[in-house]
């Protein structure tokens, strides 16, 4: 238990910058596109490293402990986020090429928009406020294993290539569908920051339950 305790709390100070200014920062000082983008690497990396070496090499029963009945595992989490992985990187990987193909030249500071502001705020993993999944996003008592950990390493790694492509892009023109229909759009700044922040947040849930 003081181990798990320790390593927690090693994860917190990791993402410390990520995690304990973004809320204040998102409406006093809003981020320039590459300081942005160099954040969002830097983030997409060490989630990476993070799958790698903290979750990948656990045996498969330690990811499926679950803190209670109604409460989801390690497992779980990571399948939440490989829906939201292949919902979204269709998405961004056409908004580049159409940003690409007008010519949107990178921008200076970026714009959020009121849907953003809202579920960037909810993703944050500072924000300890639980929230209730709807049930097309829910894998919990689901039959699911490992298999679901490579798929995540694999959409990381694509969602890091796409930040990396984005430089060249202006993230404020280029916008992306939000929420399954696509109906309402966000811009493709708020859509990589969103997804990093929620792939932390769900993270460093699944760490809690390995190391509870």
């Amino acid at each position: 238990m003081i181990a798990g305790f320790n390593f927690g709390i090693l994860l917190l100070k990791k993402y410390a910058f990520a995690l304990g200014t973004k809320i204040v920062h998102l409406h006093l000082q809003p981020l320039m596109q590459e300081e942005l983008l160099n954040r969002l690497e830097t983030d997409l990396r060490s989630i990476q490293d993070l799958v790698r070496t903290q979750i990948a090499d656990k045996p498969e029963e330690a990811l499926k402990v679950r803190p209670d009945l109604n409460s989801w595992n390690s497992l779980e989490c990571i399948a939440h986020l490989n829906l939201f992985m292949e919902m979204y990187l269709p998405r961004i990987e056409k908004s580049i090429h159409l940003a690409k193909a007008r010519s949107w030249k990178p921008g200076t500071q970026l714009k959020y928009t009121g849907t953003a502001k809202r579920v960037l705020k909810q993703a944050n993993p500072a924000n300890n406020k639980p929230r209730k999944t709807a049930k097309r996003y829910d894998f919990i008592h689901q039959p699911i294993g490992t298999e679901v950990i490579k798929p995540f390493l694999i959409n990381n790694e694509r969602l890091l290539r796409n930040v990396q492509a984005s430089r060249v892009v202006d993230l404020n023109k280029a916008k992306i569908g939000w929420g399954p229909s696509g109906f309402y759009k966000i811009t493709l700044g708020n859509c990589l920051e969103w997804l990093v922040l929620h792939s932390q947040r769900h993270l460093q849930q699944a760490m809690r339950t390995i190391n509870s």
